[in-house]
C-alpha cells in the first residue's frame, strides 16, 4: 500500500515501451477549443506523413492562451518537431493548412 504513488510512473513507462514496440508516435495537439473528429483525423494523417511511423496517437490539450489555430508537438527519439497550423475555410468545409 505504501507504493500506490508509483502507479502513475509505472503506467507512463508502460505506455512509452508499448508505443516504441508498436512503432507509435505520440503527438500533442493544442487548440483553443475542442477539435472535431474529422479535424483530428486530418491532423493524424499529416503527422504520420511527417514522422514516418506506422501509427500516430493524438493527445489533445485545450490551451486558452492561443488566439487561433493549433500547435502540434511531436517528440521523437532525437528531438522535437513543432508544427503550427491554421484552419482555412474552403468549399468542402474547414481544412487545416500546415
Amino acid at each position: 500500500m505504501k507504493r500506490v504513488y508509483l502507479i502513475k510512473e509505472i503506467a507512463a513507462e508502460f505506455e512509452l515501451v508499448a508505443n516504441r514496440l508498436s512503432e507509435t508516435e505520440v503527438a500533442t495537439v493544442a487548440s483553443v477549443v475542442e477539435l472535431e473528429p474529422q479535424h483530428l483525423a486530418e491532423i493524424a494523417k499529416r503527422a504520420q506523413k511527417l514522422t514516418g511511423p506506422k501509427n500516430v496517437k493524438l493527445k489533445t490539450v485545450i490551451d486558452k492562451s492561443l488566439l487561433a489555430g493549433i500547435i502540434i508537438r511531436i517528440i521523437e527519439e532525437f528531438g522535437a518537431l513543432f508544427i503550427k497550423a491554421r484552419i482555412c475555410p474552403s468549399k468542402g468545409g474547414d481544412r487545416f493548412q500546415l
